[in-house]
Order: C-alpha cells, then structure tokens, then sequence
C-alpha cells in the first residue's frame, strides 16, 4: 500500500469510485446465484400427480390403483423356511395393479410406504435383507419366471417394515423426471 499521492489523497480517496461500483456488482451476482438456486430447488419439488376418486390414478401412460395394503406373515427365507421378523417389527404388504398399452415399455419407479403420521418408508429397510422378497417397481417380474402380461395389466408387490403399532394408509410411486418437475402418485385404499 503506497502512501498519499501527488495530491495528498489517501488509499480511501483515491479508489472510493472502485468501491462504490464493486459494492452493488456483489450484490448483483449473490443475488443471481441465489436466484438460480432457487429456481431450481423450486424445480426439483415433488408434485403429486392427481388422483380419481376410486383411489386410482392415471400416469406416464399406466393406470395405476392399490388392491392391497396390509401386514403380513406369509414371507419365506428360503424355499422351506419361514420368515419371521425381528420383535416390534410388523411387516406390511402392497399390491399395486398396473395396466399399461406396452408393459416392456412400462417405467421404472420406487415405492415407498407412507404411514398415518406422514413418514415414509422404503423397500430396502435392514430388517427384510433375509427374506424373499420380490424386487419392487412398476415393471412386470419376467426375470424371475413370471410369464409375460398379456392383457397389458399387471401387478407388482412390495414389502416395507414397520415399527409395530404403525399403521401404514398410502404407498407413494415416484417416476423421476418428466416435464423437469419430479412427479409421484399417491395411492391409498378406497374407503
């Protein structure tokens, strides 16, 4: 830092021009950043596809309703044994039926269990990893020997754990990306 110039004019004097434009220039560019954040963030906000008054729904070309929601005790850990859960664990069974114009074309979407207190709950929970459980998605299972659908409609299962006492009241399916907005549909029983 020089000294006073030619004129006595100090390090302030001399580049309070400097200052003046960098101050709002700052202020412009957080402002813009914080902007494009939150254009985004605002863009990437799960959105709830509608759904019919018969606890239906209709998305990425698939009708979409839950046939099932309620516990179980039919798991196996093997061919011949039976799955028997952890204590205070209560595991809960989905049927979802699908029907779709080209179920090989059908999307692919994660499941997860909604309970009354609004948590949700997903496929993968620690106490299910020794059961037999089907891989759960919106696709039709032909890997695992399961013929083919024919009339376009099928269904898919889902198993979740819950804390016993915990009652489950809706599954949610989310899809991804479509429009640039996560989207998901919400099924729940018809009353």
């Amino acid at each position: 830092m020089r000294g006073p110039d030619s004129l006595g004019r100090g390090w302030w004097r001399r580049n309070v021009w400097g200052l003046v434009a960098v101050v709002p220039a700052l202020a412009l560019m957080v402002y813009a950043g914080v902007y494009s954040d939150l254009e985004y963030w605002q863009r990437g906000r799960p959105v709830q596809a509608p759904s019919a008054a018969d606890g239906s729904a209709e998305f990425a070309g698939l009708r979409l309703r839950l046939v099932e929601l309620a516990p179980t005790t039919e798991l196996k850990r093997s061919a011949t044994a039976a799955f028997v859960p952890p204590e205070g664990v209560t595991v809960w069974r989905a049927v979802i039926e699908i029907e779709s114009p080209d179920p090989e074309k059908s999307p692919g979407c994660t499941i997860v269990l909604e309970d009354r207190a609004g948590n949700r709950h997903d496929t993968e929970a620690q106490e299910l990893t020794k059961a037999r459980v089907p891989l759960a998605n919106c696709r039709p299972d032909t890997d695992s020997g399961g013929p083919a659908p024919v009339s376009g409609r099928y269904r898919t299962v889902a198993h979740f754990a819950l804390a016993t006492g915990v009652d489950a009241v809706a599954v949610r399916l989310s899809f991804g990306s479509f429009d640039l907005a996560v989207r998901y549909v919400r099924l729940s029983l018809p009353r």
